[in-house]
């Protein structure tokens, strides 16, 4: 776990930079500059339609390039595997654009009675999805050399600092809300450009193709697998923002659809660990798969399943336990107040999905691939009828319980099969002590009476008070109760840091 560790810290450093600034944007700039609908299109819809038609147009290949890239060792063949993840994506565009502009008549008739705006800008869609689909390209590509930290702060800071300016100069009228949207397509090209830059450092660029890998031994395999992981990727991309899909398309439009999203960014903060851990473990997975290291799996799948429940607990907590005042900060509060249960919902189904471990990139990796993908059609198939009925009765809010609802089903599918095929599962005695604490560290502030005043002072001493009786609750009982052997050795690792540092000051 040494390198996952290693990697899985620096890009969740990079990650929270990242979130910080995403919060910032959405909270402070966009608020202030834009209104509702423009926020619901700009930080909600603009951004999430394209993530959902790349998993299309990519045709699977980040996944492939991490299952099959331990066939791909010295330099020749290296060069072939760069030229299948560059090439196979334009095929997986054309296909997109052709596609996208045919069913024109039907995105018009979805969206246009209640997010007119939406069709509007349907033809920005089309550069943004090439600007992404090429970005994850190239960081699938670093992921397989194992190396994340600095594609994570190209996308995470990078583009996040790009639309900073971007909404300064539009709220100080420098450029219009169109321009602005224009130039967010820019900002994707020169992420690519810093990609291949960083790529060209770590001597990884190769500035020549070779078709070779068309007779590769792997790639009949690898067109296969290619093929299955188009749907799952497909339905992977779509799940997270499926109700951001639908959302415009009933009563309140882009207003309700920016309400789900604040509410919802607010609770996603909980995942970023599993993210990084994510990029950085599913190689090495491929590689245990390779060698059938079946015990060396289930090593990572408990310690994932322990560590990710942990620090996402301690997160949700932060956050549900301060919730009333992290939105009475928030300028136009009392809108966006609503998305409240949002929260506790969202948040609810990210614990649900990290404590279960890295059970799809156990899957994904494995002879049983196949199931992933059913899986998850089931699940998109769930939580298209679940919001279908949620939606028009409850709003976002039954958006946001169709998602606790599915996500809940489709992990605990996941976890059965897992264990009846393979004999593993990601629960120990700690999983039980993390509750156990959490609902210790809940209820000690629970019954904290709320600040009488509004005011910024009160408000931040009520979230520091709550903030470290949870910490102390909590993360002490972790570390008193030595839960995870990897926090415990972590914070060890850190104190003697600090400790050295501060003695040598002395």
């Amino acid at each position: 776990m040494g390198i996952i560790v290693r990697q899985g810290f620096k890009s969740s450093i990079v990650s929270y930079v990242g979130v910080v600034i995403g919060i910032f944007n959405i909270l402070i700039l966009y608020n202030q500059y834009m209104t509702q609908e423009q926020l619901g299109l700009y930080a909600s819809t603009l951004l999430t339609f394209p993530v959902i038609y790349m998993s299309f147009a990519l045709l699977g290949v980040p996944s492939v390039a991490v299952r099959f890239h331990s066939r791909f060792q010295d330099d020749h063949s290296r060069r072939q595997l760069f030229t299948f993840i560059i090439i196979t994506p334009l095929i997986g565009l054309t296909a997109f654009a052709l596609l996208y502009l045919l069913l024109k008549p039907l995105y018009l008739k979805f969206y246009l009675d209640h997010s007119p705006m939406l069709v509007r800008y349907y033809y920005v869609f089309i550069p943004l999805t090439i600007g992404m689909v090429y970005l994850l390209a190239l960081e699938s590509y670093s992921r397989i050399n194992l190396r994340i930290a600095v594609p994570s702060l190209i996308r995470e800071v990078g583009l996040r600092l790009a639309n900073s300016l971007l909404v300064i100069l539009f709220g100080f009228k420098i450029i219009t809300f169109d321009t602005m949207v224009n130039l967010t397509v820019v900002s994707y090209a020169v992420a690519i450009v810093a990609m291949l830059i960083y790529l060209r450092i770590q001597n990884r660029l190769f500035t020549s193709l070779d078709f070779g890998f068309i007779r590769h031994p792997a790639f009949k395999e690898m067109y296969r697998y290619g093929l299955w992981v188009l749907l799952g990727g497909a339905s992977a991309a779509l799940l997270p923002h499926i109700e951001k899909v639908l959302l415009p398309a009933f009563e309140g439009g882009l207003g309700s659809t920016a309400i789900f999203d604040i509410a919802s960014r607010i609770a996603l903060v909980i995942s970023i660990p599993r993210n990084a851990i994510v990029m950085i473990s599913a190689p090495i997975i491929s590689e245990a798969y390779a060698k059938n290291d079946i015990p060396h799996i289930d090593t990572i799948y408990k310690k994932s399943s322990l560590n990710l429940f942990i620090i996402g607990t301690l997160l949700f907590l932060g956050i549900w336990c301060n919730i009333d005042a992290i939105f009475s900060l928030i300028p136009k509060s009392d809108i966006y107040s609503q998305g409240k249960w949002v929260v506790l919902m969202v948040g609810v189904s990210r614990i649900a999905d990290m404590m279960t471990g890295l059970n799809s990139e156990i899957l994904t990796n494995s002879r049983y691939y196949r199931f992933d993908i059913v899986f998850m059609l089931f699940f998109t198939v769930l939580i298209l009828g679940a919001s279908q009925f949620l939606i028009p009765l409850y709003g976002y809010n039954g958006a946001a319980a169709a998602a606790l609802f599915a996500t809940v089903t489709y992990n605990l599918v996941k976890l059965f099969f897992i264990k009846s095929k393979m004999g593993i599962q990601p629960f120990t005695t700690g999983t039980l002590k993390v509750f156990l604490l959490a609902a210790l560290a809940y209820f000690a502030v629970y019954f904290i009476p709320a600040p009488s005043s509004h005011k910024l002072g009160p408000v931040l001493i009520d979230m520091a008070i709550r903030s470290v009786i949870v910490t102390t609750i909590f993360g002490g009982g972790i570390l008193l109760w030595k839960v995870s052997e990897d926090i415990s050795a972590g914070f060890s690792s850190g104190w003697s840091m600090v400790r050295s540092g501060i003695l040598n000051k002395k």
